[in-house]
């Protein structure tokens, strides 16, 4: 994958996963959290600055799944390589994330029940999307992309 088609397919990976964390944390689970804002969760009269932390999260959440997929031997459709790269993002990233604060917050069952299950079809989103920007070919030996078996072979 060359840097232009990483940083292409990063892009649009970054767009969905804002849109769907957009959706999912600021309208379908807006009422479930509403009993914490202020104490538990930043908002009130005005945005908190480290709101400017949650792109930066995407963001490299995201990176890392476009990295996964150039980098691991994945067989099949680019649809079925999108939902492994897709659960793979959500087993890595925010399972451990929702089950941590499950842990050390007041969540109910019922809101971290929802909160993985919306993550888990936001990053099954971001893996299909991933998968259909990027080349067909976006696997080691491909090319170009920092850390592949390409770069370091000189391919």
């Amino acid at each position: 994958m060359t840097y232009k088609r990483a940083m292409g397919t990063v892009l649009a990976a970054f767009f969905i996963g804002e849109i769907s964390a957009t959706t999912v944390h600021g309208f379908i689970l807006a009422r479930d959290y509403a009993p914490y804002y202020g104490t538990l969760l930043r908002g009130g009269a005005g945005p908190a600055w480290q709101m400017l932390f949650l792109p930066v999260a995407h963001l490299s959440f995201v990176c890392a799944l476009v990295w996964a997929y150039a980098n691991l031997p994945l067989a099949g459709s680019r649809a079925r390589k999108g939902l492994i790269i897709g659960v793979f993002g959500w087993a890595m990233g925010q399972v451990p994330l929702w089950l941590v604060w499950y842990a050390e917050q007041p969540w109910p069952d019922s809101l971290v029940w929802k909160q993985l299950a919306l993550e888990l079809v936001s990053s099954l989103l971001i893996g299909l999307t991933v998968a259909f920007v990027a080349p067909a070919s976006a696997r080691p030996g491909s090319t170009g992309v920092p850390g592949s078996a390409g770069a370091a072979n000189g391919a």
